[in-house]
């Protein structure tokens, strides 16, 4: 769940509920920090990173003052949910957990600011979602108008 400030394009996390399954926990607390990390970074893709570079081919995001990081500030509180289903080929069950959040995370925020965005007739706009993209895609003035 996401507000969008029409204003400014500014993008605010609400709420985000995950549900993941990566078999028999053998440790819940180090599965749960993975899936938090996994969703901050996905939130991170889809609404602040981008590695851009100059017209010789030099990456203009050389610090973490130009490639930004999520933080508590930006992330809501993630709300987790579990399904167990054992692996048939680990001995006590066990599947990988931090790809998956990682993997859904960026799709997740997109499609509920595009959801946000619909009432202003707003069909298209590409990652990052920084408030200057979803700002220039409410203006009908999106990066990529081929796809708008």
């Amino acid at each position: 769940m996401v507000d969008v400030d029409p204003g400014t394009g500014v993008v605010k996390v609400r709420r985000f509920v995950a549900v993941d399954d990566c078999g028999v926990r053998i440790n819940p607390m180090i599965v749960e920090g993975q899936i938090h990390r996994g969703l901050a970074d996905g939130l991170g893709m889809a609404l602040m990173q981008a590695i851009t570079f100059d017209a010789d081919g030099n990456c203009l995001g050389g610090s973490f003052m130009d490639y930004l990081l999520p933080t508590s500030v930006e992330c809501p509180s993630w709300e987790l949910a579990e399904t167990v289903t054992p692996c048939p080929h680990h001995p006590i069950g066990a599947k990988g957990v931090g790809e998956s959040a990682t993997v859904g995370s960026p799709a997740a925020v997109v499609n509920a600011v595009m959801d946000a965005l619909r009432p202003l007739g707003v069909r298209h706009a590409d990652m990052p979602l920084t408030p200057a993209n979803v700002w220039s895609a409410i203006q009908g003035t999106p990066v990529r108008t081929d796809l708008a």
